[in-house]
């Protein structure tokens, strides 16, 4: 039921977006609290004692940086820059929160899936300021600008809230059962922040006069991206977290995805393949829900 309202919340704020853009555009610069708060809620829930690494994790991971730079270096050499860019955000992105939950219904291993979820945040936070300036296509800022633009910005959205929910932990510990109460203000906090993020993506594209024959090509790359990524990690976590690794590679943290996208040394255009993306990763969890449930009566019948 939560998937199928986060499904329906994303599509309106989308709608509400795009039509209304020039009204809500001048709120992009509210996108790094609304961001903040939400992972704030996310880390004051998280129990710490069921985050317990292993070597596979270190490989998902690795995978996540590796596909990023992959699809980034294929699109790059074939002479499509803000194609590379694009793809990029669609797959170096870090895994999202809800993957956690997914797995949960999917009858999988949550404790592995919550694990590669922080730490994916983490390597996320390490290595975008230095990888990011070299991906981004036409920004008139050097590399160390943009670097240290990058880290400031994924400090903001992610330090931040980590360092604010452990000292809100060690002062008063019972805040852990927050998260649970606070989940549907972290839902509405979700869908304002994509509310804001496609009024300023239509908005930028928009001023840049785009068409559809430039924007579809980075539609069809967002989708096999997410294509790659869903299959490559049930393959990677065969046979015992390919579920888990699937929804590592493949389920992304498309509001901090869209953040980055958004900035002003990013190209507006590549902005495109991570809101398709939001999409097709989507769609890809509906599928894979359908799936487990016809498994499920099969299983009962």
């Amino acid at each position: 039921m939560m998937q199928q309202l986060r499904s329906v919340s994303m599509v309106l704020a989308f709608i509400i977006g795009g039509v209304f853009h020039e009204q809500l555009a001048p709120f992009t610069g509210l996108l790094p609290f609304g961001i903040a708060i939400m992972l704030s809620i996310t880390f004051i829930g998280l129990d710490v004692r069921q985050l317990k690494p292993v070597r596979m994790h270190l490989w998902l991971l690795l995978a996540i940086q590796a596909t990023g730079l992959f699809f980034w270096g294929i699109a790059r050499a074939a002479g499509y820059p803000i194609m590379a860019e694009s793809l990029y955000y669609c797959a170096a992105a870090p895994i999202a929160s809800a993957s956690p939950i997914i797995v949960n219904l999917l009858r999988g291993n949550v404790e592995f899936s919550t694990t590669a979820m922080v730490l994916s945040q983490v390597v996320f936070a390490l290595v975008t300021p230095f990888f990011l300036p070299l991906v981004v296509s036409g920004a008139d800022m050097s590399y160390s600008e943009i670097s240290l633009t990058v880290a400031w910005q994924i400090f903001t959205v992610l330090g931040i809230p980590a360092i604010v929910a452990l000292a809100l932990r060690l002062a008063h510990p019972a805040c852990r059962a927050w998260a649970a109460k606070l989940k549907d203000v972290s839902l509405g906090i979700w869908v304002m922040n994509l509310v804001v993020i496609s009024a300023s993506g239509v908005q930028r594209i928009i001023a840049g006069g785009y068409s559809l024959h430039e924007m579809w090509p980075l539609m069809l790359g967002a989708a096999v991206v997410c294509l790659f990524g869903f299959t490559a990690g049930y393959r990677l976590g065969y046979p015992n977290l390919k579920r888990e690794c699937s929804q590592g590679l493949g389920q992304k943290n498309t509001v901090l995805t869209l953040y980055m996208a958004s900035q002003s040394y990013a190209s507006p255009l590549a902005y495109i393949g991570p809101v398709f993306y939001v999409f097709c990763h989507n769609t890809a969890n509906a599928i894979q829900l359908a799936l487990a449930d016809s498994e499920k009566r099969k299983s009962r019948g």
